[in-house]
């Protein structure tokens, strides 16, 4: 019985030492700026604010990198002058990101996250994530600063590996969830996780996507602008129902100038009403120029006559869509922003 407990002791002390105790890194700094901000999603906007029972944007930004250990001035103007100016294409996940809003000069902030989104406090949405890109924050962007530094900051644990001490390997900032209401187990997420790592489709100022919302005219401007890089130029307003202040007016008349969506006789856009899914493939044929090579594919529900048949067998043909299980396009049914997605990817793999 001794024998047996003693070669058991010598067992685990072999055992224990050619094991290797693995690393463990401390959070960077940016790392800890961006958990921390991503627990504030959702609290709400407050004039003046710097609590978690309600912030202002450059409250929230003080607020968050104090709990990192962090100082900084109280305002957006003195936020901007507190660090290192970077450009917009080398940000780095913490790095502040300022914007001209209402006034000249920064009159709004956020925390850059990483895939080219920023967390803020919105004045409509409270803490919430948003893309650099969408169009509504691009054209106020102003510029971004640099508190930090990680490669000089880091904070690391030394590891023991066969009686040598080793510096620890600190992993790269997580991303935060790209919407609060997609995961990687939902259909479309590869999809719609591609196109907003790009910018190209946004979500909510709440954090979501709403996938099976129907995608309206407007925001299927403002995705085709950002897929297919077109300029947009601040034209007048050339619809009777889309004013110069609306988010997506700037894309609304690039669209329209480029001839891919156009109003109707009254000179209506109609930038809430629904896409069709015969309308995205009218849309489709303009932007991406398909060319229908290979086997028709037919549906039940678009007969040869049908006015948008050509447009629809070139989507399919392209591979872009498939139909139903039940071998039906439904031409008239809206088109959801998770298909969209899925569709606007595909098209721009071809």
């Amino acid at each position: 019985m001794f024998k047996k407990l003693v070669v058991s002791m010598v067992s685990v002390v072999v055992l224990l030492s050619v094991i290797s105790i693995q690393p463990v890194a401390a959070l960077s700094k940016s790392e800890q700026i961006v958990r921390e901000a991503t627990t504030h999603i959702g609290t709400p906007y407050q004039w003046g604010g710097t609590t978690p029972d309600g912030f202002d944007c450059s409250g929230f930004i003080h607020y968050v990198y104090n709990k990192a250990g962090l100082s900084l001035p109280r305002t957006a103007a003195e936020q901007f002058t507190a660090g290192i100016p970077v450009d917009k294409q080398a940000l780095q996940t913490g790095d502040l990101v300022f914007f001209e809003t209402y006034k000249p000069g920064p009159s709004h902030s956020g925390i850059y996250v990483g895939n080219g989104q920023f967390i803020h406090a919105s004045s409509s949405a409270g803490i919430t994530i948003s893309s650099l890109s969408s169009s509504y924050w691009e054209p106020k962007w102003l510029g971004a600063t640099r508190i930090i530094d990680d490669e000089d900051s880091l904070q690391q644990v030394d590891r023991i590996t066969n009686g040598e001490k080793v510096k620890a390997e600190v992993s790269s900032p997580v991303a935060p969830l790209l919407f609060s209401d997609i995961n990687e187990s939902y259909w479309a997420y590869s999809s719609i996780r591609q196109l907003a790592d790009k910018g190209i489709v946004t979500g909510y100022e709440d954090g979501t996507f709403l996938p099976n919302q129907p995608i309206t005219r407007a925001e299927t401007a403002a995705f085709l602008v950002n897929a297919l890089g077109l300029q947009l130029n601040g034209q007048d307003a050339v619809f009777t129902d889309v004013s110069s202040t609306h988010e997506h007016a700037d894309a609304i008349a690039a669209v329209n100038e480029a001839r891919l969506i156009t109003g109707n006789s009254k000179k209506e856009f109609m930038p809430d009403e629904p896409l069709s899914r015969q309308h995205m493939a009218v849309i489709f044929d303009r932007a991406f120029e398909l060319i229908p090579i290979g086997k028709r594919k037919e549906f039940q529900d678009v007969p040869t006559h049908h006015m948008y048949y050509d447009q629809i067998q070139k989507l399919a043909v392209s591979g872009i869509t498939t139909g139903n299980k039940h071998g039906d396009f439904e031409p008239q049914r809206e088109t959801t922003r998770a298909h969209f997605s899925v569709f606007l990817e595909r098209a721009l793999d071809l």
